[in-house]
């Protein structure tokens, strides 16, 4: 698809919302612009000022005396010294404000990601968001900071070296040259657009391409086994070997066109400086004369290839401010009550009404209409897709209804914060996920400030304790990423023991028991009968022997309630019941 040229001023709309990022190092960026200005000025303006008064004066016909001559030749190493020190803080400072625009935009990313729903995720890439927040964003801060860094050094430096020109011009009665040198200057800025068009698209493509590896390696990392267990190494390498190879094309490609601008514009440069040599030669003018006028149009003609450069760099950006608005102007589905009601403790009875749902507009839950009581315990079983999944993930808003209402307590789940419904469910799922930290503060998720004690508490009660002592470190053992140095049924421990801990009057088992062994699984569904006590608790259960705590259960089918009842109830009035009950127990 064509992607449509922007305009420089529409390029600096697109920008605007994050120049404001540069605020809180204003005064860091004001010195920066400082120093930056005295650059412009000693190499547009002063360089060839001095030239022009120094080579006369080294070179006239009246020969320097020793004191004027080293006064004379002195100036200009302390020129180039004045120029050095202050392009040093220049680009210094601008460094650090580009460091600290960095954090703040990928922070900004972060926190957006942070609030973000379940559906969002759902239709995005992982690989391809981690490049947006670290690829894309340091390309954006880049852009932002040394576009506000050149728009003023290079045109003082411009502007300088023009002032210096005519200024010369004038009084060596050359106007010629003036307009000779004027006219060159829009032929410069002719590839700036050619090249812009062009730069654009492959920079979307570079950075499209860049998301797909993000994408492809962190698939494969995440699923180290399985590329093992099936042998899919060649496949994987084949793969990735295929995406690099792509971006590499994307590369070539935007380094084609984005250093052809340079020397373009430094052949353009060439042509009017050999233009202007004919032109001073043909008027017979001596050493001294031509040099100052050819040093002020060099002088000229640079800053236009260092905004050209800065122009390429809008243009890569373009296209990744296109992707980190992405996410930034992505909207939240799951919005928060504009005047939250206060979660009351003991009220925690659940009840859907009519609802329905779907993923995509493919329908998961249809006129679901049912009541759970509090301090309850019912289980959901149904085969895979009957929308089990999709019931507990509608109770902490993880998704909205489509149609209908849910209530906890007599209350719209939609009436309350969702920080504070959230605080008031526990979910255990089969799928534990673990951060790279000890079993302590892994434990502790379940309540921040909990003490150490109430977390080793949490702990005994799901035998987490049981296999924390046979670490050196104890509790304090890092569990590595994803926890990857615990078994399965060590890590859904520790996740019931978050339950335990975070004590919430409802409770959404998904499958919690399914990792652990006989023994382990009798100690915890000990400890569960426990942790169920006065509590609302959804379970859901493949196997059908997790299940004999409920005092209801609901069987799904094709996203609606088939039936409910006990099991010796279900077992006999429903025959897909007991067909799912005797195909685990009888085979």
């Amino acid at each position: 698809m064509k992607k449509a040229d922007l305009k420089v001023p529409q390029l600096f709309r697109m920008f605007a919302p994050y120049f404001v990022l540069l605020k809180p190092v204003k005064w860091h960026f004001a010195g920066a612009l400082i120093f930056g200005t005295i650059t412009g000025a000693v190499g547009g303006f002063g360089f060839p000022f001095m030239a022009y008064k120094i080579l006369p004066k080294v070179f006239g016909e009246t020969p320097p005396t020793g004191w004027m001559l080293a006064g004379v030749v002195g100036m200009l190493p302390l020129a180039f010294l004045l120029k050095g020190v202050s392009q040093f803080f220049n680009q210094y400072l601008a460094a650090f404000c580009g460091a600290r625009v960095l954090v703040q935009l990928q922070e900004r990313l972060y926190r957006k990601l942070q609030e973000l729903p379940l559906a969002f995720f759902g239709k995005s890439r992982i690989g391809d968001l981690m490049a947006r927040v670290n690829g894309d964003a340091t390309t954006v801060q880049i852009v932002v900071t040394q576009f506000s860094n050149e728009l003023l050094k290079q045109p003082i430096a411009f502007i300088g070296a023009i002032g210096a020109l005519i200024y010369m011009a004038v009084q060596k009665k050359e106007m010629l040259f003036i307009l000779f040198a004027l006219a060159i200057i829009p032929l410069c800025v002719l590839p700036i657009r050619y090249v812009g068009k062009r730069l654009l698209a492959r920079a979307c493509q570079l950075q499209d391409s860049a998301g797909n590896i993000a994408t492809a390696l962190n698939e494969n990392l995440s699923a180290v086994r399985e590329v093992r267990a099936f042998n899919l190494q060649e496949r994987e390498n084949t793969r990735f070997s295929a995406l690099l190879n792509r971006m590499a094309v994307y590369t070539i490609k935007t380094a084609k066109y984005g250093n052809m601008l340079a020397p373009t514009i430094e052949w353009i440069s060439a042509c009017g400086v050999s233009g202007a040599i004919f032109y001073v030669a043909r008027a017979n003018m001596g050493i001294q004369d031509i040099l100052p006028l050819l040093t002020a149009l060099y002088m000229t003609y640079d800053p236009i290839k260092k905004l050209g450069a800065i122009h390429r760099l809008l243009k890569v950006g373009e296209a990744s401010v296109k992707r980190i608005e992405y996410i930034l102007h992505a909207e939240d589905t799951v919005l928060n009550a504009k005047n939250p009601v206060p979660f009351l403790p003991g009220k925690a009875g659940i009840g859907f009404e009519n609802v329905t749902f779907a993923y995509a507009d493919e329908p998961v839950l249809k006129n679901i209409d049912l009541t759970i009581p509090a301090g309850t315990t019912v289980a959901l079983v149904g085969p895979s897709g009957a929308g089990k999944s999709t019931f507990v993930n509608l109770i902490p808003r993880f998704y909205d209804v489509d149609e209908g209402r849910i209530r906890i307590g007599g209350t719209d789940v939609r009436s309350y914060s969702k920080n504070d419904l959230r605080a008031h469910v526990s979910i255990v799922s089969q799928d534990t996920v673990l951060f790279n930290d000890t079993i302590r503060n892994n434990i502790r998720l379940g309540r921040q400030n909990a003490t150490d004690a109430e977390v080793e508490t949490a702990a005994r009660h799901a035998f987490v304790h049981d296999f924390v002592t046979q670490f050196e470190e104890g509790y304090e053992t890092m569990v590595g990423e994803r926890g990857a140095r615990l078994s399965g049924g060590q890590k859904q421990r520790i996740a019931i023991a978050r339950a335990f801990l975070k004590n919430a009057p409802v409770l959404i088992m998904d499958e919690a028991t399914s990792s652990l062994d006989s023994e382990s699984e009798e100690k915890v569904q000990l400890a569960l009968n426990e942790l169920v006590q006065g509590k609302t608790v959804i379970l859901i259960a493949h196997r059908f022997s997790t299940i004999r705590m409920a005092d209801r259960i609901i069987v799904m089918e094709n996203g609606m309630v088939r039936a409910s009842g006990t099991h010796a109830e279900l077992y006999v009035a429903d025959a897909l019941y007991k067909s799912l009950y005797d195909k685990q127990f009888i085979e």
